[in-house]
């Protein structure tokens, strides 16, 4: 360190001479950068030095600290007592530590003279002064800086929606939070921040929208943003305890510089109930805006678009202004957050690679409102898990219904009709007069600005459910998608089948639940289904009555429900007929009936007839009727008359055939015929079909994914690797559950596991993959005849045991 005489020496050389350099030196442009920005020191003697300092390179309008260093290099005559680097001047101007009494001094002679100040030796001494007071201070701790480090908080912690849970395409988990999609509001936002960064002034934001419009997590990610601007420099001061208003007033003067001050739901802090206290706090910000010795500080503040009014509208006259100081400080701060995604950012969020709840939500969202969606279903499940009885009970016979395919408008009346068989005796014999009223006063509150679960739609002019004299409801597709996952094994009761019943008038539909009751073995409950759709005019429904009685042997019976819907003109009771007649051995009757469905337009019984003709000997018009067949889309009866033929001998009329079959789009014909020549010895032959065939197949169509599964468990067991083959079978299962189920039942079958294979017979049932006929093998194979013809015949009772009986009750055949 340079002694204290010759410092004073330099002081004294400089009232005289001033620095070394010409007039026209001292006013060189000096290149401008960003400023250098401020350590926070506590007040004090350390304080007052770099507020001097630094007041003198503002004076000298922020000049480049490179250019600072080079001056004082240049100083030839020795007026300047020190000679810092550029890294000391950095510091000195920053006051990031006490640099020596002789570098201090130069910086400041140096910094006034680019001021063009004239008493740079008064400068230099009062800065000498400043600098031996704060050498000689008591060390001062350093400050406590209110918050944490961006990079520790948890945005749920401050109170960012989660969101909907997922797995992304192989199955791993997700991130918590998915990813962000930029919107309109987000680049007002940025544009803050860079002002803030480059004034140094401190700034208030308020985002103003809707709930869960996306306003936490928008600053949340302006946080993200400023933090890669100026890593490790901010720290976030969230403050909630004992209570938001006590905590914020409490220790907002001790926030200091590069702070963010997070107001989410900037009511509990501005509108408390006691409005003195909201306006303590506002005075207290516009002081903490208003100090720069205390900035730059962010204040990022969210509210609803009723409390912006609230906290920005002046009083009528005469009445107090409760709200001054907050309108005051909020005006001029408002970025506004759109309730919705636009088409553009909605279109965007359904590209391959996009998070699947971005998809998910994209794809069942309404009107763009994406980030309600997002954040309502973790709402939603809440309210169902803990919905009251009633309230659960329609949500789950909403679910219900709508898992088997009721329309989305729900009704009143099914509701009201299917809602006691939810409810357990006690739970009903409890529940008030206006229970249902109160149920659905439960299920419409919005969650997070989502729909309720179960909330009323309002029709519009000209909507059906209009007038319908009743009101309809609309279930949450979340818990629509959770019904339909949770409760696939559950039979709903037989309060859901009577209101479908009571309440359902379309004829496709009652037949639709028909199928669902029956491929679930219940056909007792799904003959009155099929019967009132029968009744509305679908005689689609007579030929599924039929089908039954004749499964149960009932033939008179079945025989009526064909003819009465064949006199209606369904065709497909005219083919059901046909089969019968067939059977009974009167194959004249049969292709007079076939024949007749045709001329109705049924071209499906095309290949039945070409066979019976072939059959018969007439070869052209097997062949003519073939190809007329397949020219509907039915290619294999090509493929069947060609095996006719080969079996016949006919091996050129075979082979002409299979071409055909493979010009129409069947091309494992040809493979086929092939394989079928190489069994018969004839090599030759067989490799000229394989010709063929290659000469006309496309390209692979991708494989099916459960067959490969499948393929792979076949021949892991046929390796012994029965573990291995297990678990295959159950991959397949979870990946297609009607092919799975069925192969891991019969996997089990053979390993012995019977007890297991029938539960997953009786549960592929449940969920309406219709596994009666192997339960009624296992029946068989077991010794029980009885109960195999029974499932065979009756199905199973509504409480899934096995039926005795099928009554079709009276039935209107005229």
């Amino acid at each position: 360190m340079v002694p204290m005489r010759a410092a004073e020496m330099s002081v004294e050389r400089i009232g005289h001479a001033g620095l070394a350099m010409d007039a026209d030196e001292s006013r060189q442009p000096i290149r401008r950068v960003r400023p250098v920005e401020r350590v926070l020191l506590p007040a004090g003697a350390t304080h007052d030095l770099q507020e001097k300092i630094y007041w003198l390179y503002a004076e000298a309008d922020c000049p480049r600290l490179g250019d600072l260093a080079a001056m004082i290099y240049a100083d030839e005559r020795g007026t300047l007592p020190g000679a810092p680097k550029k890294d000391v001047v950095h510091a000195i101007i920053s006051g990031d530590g006490l640099a020596s009494q002789q570098d201090t001094i130069t910086v400041a002679m140096t910094l006034a003279h680019i001021a063009g100040r004239s008493d740079i030796a008064m400068v230099a001494e009062l800065v000498r002064e400043l600098w031996i007071a704060a050498r000689a201070a008591p060390p001062v701790p350093p400050p406590v800086r209110m918050g944490r480090p961006v990079g520790d908080c948890d945005p749920f912690v401050l109170e960012v929606h989660p969101a909907i849970h997922g797995s992304s395409e192989h199955g791993e988990r997700l991130d918590p939070l998915p990813r962000y999609v930029p919107r309109a509001h987000d680049g007002r936002l940025r544009t803050v921040v860079h002002e803030l960064l480059a004034s140094g002034m401190s700034r208030w934001v308020t985002l103003v929208g809707g709930s869960s419009t996306g306003k936490t997590r928008a600053c949340w990610e302006l946080v993200r943003y400023l933090e890669q601007q100026q890593p490790g420099r901010w720290r976030l001061w969230h403050p909630y305890d004992p209570t938001r208003p006590e905590a914020a007033l409490a220790d907002l003067e001790r926030v200091g510089p590069n702070t963010v001050v997070w107001f989410n739901e900037a009511q509990f802090y501005l509108g408390p109930t006691d409005p003195g206290l909201g306006e303590r706090i506002a005075a207290g910000l516009r002081s903490l805006l208003g100090d720069r010795g205390r900035g730059p500080v962010l204040v990022l503040a969210t509210l609803w678009p009723e409390w912006w009014n609230t906290l920005t509208a002046r009083p009528a006259g005469g009445e107090p202004d409760r709200f001054a100081q907050s309108r005051y400080l909020l005006t001029g701060t408002r970025i506004g957050v759109a309730d919705g995604f636009t088409p553009e950012e909605v279109a965007g969020l359904r590209d391959a690679g996009v998070d699947p709840r971005l998809r998910q939500a994209a794809a069942r969202a309404e009107g763009g409102r994406i980030t309600q969606y997002l954040a309502g279903a973790p709402e939603l499940q809440d309210r169902y898990d803990t919905a009251p009885p009633a309230a659960r009970a329609i949500i789950q016979a909403a679910m219900d219904a709508r898992r088997l395919g009721h329309p989305l408008p729900v009704p009143h009346a099914l509701l009201e009709r299917a809602a006691t068989g939810y409810l357990h005796d006690h739970d009903w014999d409890s529940l008030d007069e206006d229970w249902l009223q109160q149920a659905l006063a439960y299920t419409a509150r919005p969650c997070k600005g989502a729909r309720g679960p179960l909330t009323r739609i309002r029709a519009r002019d000209g909507d059906p459910i209009g007038g319908s004299g009743q009101p309809h409801y609309r279930l949450a597709d979340y818990l629509e998608q959770t019904g339909r996952r949770e409760r696939a094994s559950i039979y709903p009761p037989a309060s859901l089948w009577t209101a479908f019943i009571t309440t359902v008038t379309d004829p496709s539909l009652l037949r639709q639940l028909g199928h669902q009751a029956r491929d679930r073995g219940r056909y007792q409950q799904a003959i009155p289904l099929y019967t009132r759709a029968a009744d509305h005019g679908d005689t689609n429904a007579l030929r599924n009555l039929a089908e039954m009685a004749e499964r149960s042997g009932d033939t008179a019976c079945a025989e009526a429900l064909a003819v009465r819907a064949a006199e209606l003109g369904n065709t497909n009771a005219l083919r059901d007929l046909a089969v019968t007649r067939e059977r009974a051995g009167d194959t004249a009757g049969a292709e007079t009936l076939y024949q007749r469905a045709v001329d109705h337009g049924d071209s499906d019984v095309l290949p039945k007839l070409a066979i019976m003709r072939e059959r018969a000997g007439d070869a052209v018009a097997a062949e003519t009727l073939a190809v007329q067949a397949a020219n509907s889309g039915r290619s294999y009866v090509l493929w069947d008359l060609a095996v006719m033929r080969e079996e016949a001998g006919d091996t050129l009329g075979a082979d002409a055939l299979a071409v055909k079959a493979a010009a129409h789009g069947n091309y494992s014909a040809l493979k086929r015929l092939a394989k079928l020549r190489e069994q018969a010895g004839d090599t030759a032959g067989a490799e000229a079909l394989h010709r063929q065939a290659a000469a006309v197949a496309p390209f692979d169509v991708p494989p099916d994914p459960k067959i490969d599964i499948l393929v792979l468990a076949e021949a892991r067991e046929r390796d012994g690797d029965t573990e291995g083959a297990e678990a295959l079978y159950r991959q397949a299962a979870a990946v297609a559950p009607f092919v799975g189920m069925d192969s891991l039942a019969k996997w089990r079958e053979r390993t012995g596991d019977t007890a297991g294979a029938e539960a997953l017979y009786w549960e592929a049932t449940d969920r309406g993959y219709s596994a009666l006929y192997a339960l009624a093998r296992m029946r068989d194979e077991a010794g029980d005849a009885t109960g195999a013809n029974r499932i065979r015949r009756f199905g199973l009772t509504e409480s899934g045991e096995i039926a005795t009986t099928l009554n079709f009750g009276p039935l209107d055949l005229g």
